[in-house]
């Protein structure tokens, strides 16, 4: 996940919240205008950082059974599973 500059302050919520990897965007950077981000989207890079797939987690609800399974397929796909 991207959180965008200005949000700093909602870290610690966000990392125990989710055991996901956090990248903090930064103005040196601009990830978040560099990769079309929106608000709870989830990237998805394999071994080799290029890009699998991106899951929004607004659109995906994780507290169907369904949608977990469709981001687990995701991350194993990007681990070469």
């Amino acid at each position: 996940m991207i959180n965008a500059i200005g949000y700093e302050s909602g870290l610690e919520d966000l990392y125990e919240a989710t055991d996901l990897p956090v990248l903090q965007d930064d103005e040196k950077a601009q990830v978040w205008i560099r990769w079309e981000a929106q608000w709870r989207d989830t990237y998805v890079l394999d071994g080799d950082n290029e890009l699998v797939g991106v899951y929004n987690l607004t659109e995906h609800d994780l507290s169907d059974p369904d949608e977990v399974q469709g981001l687990l397929d995701l991350l194993v796909a990007a681990a070469g599973g």
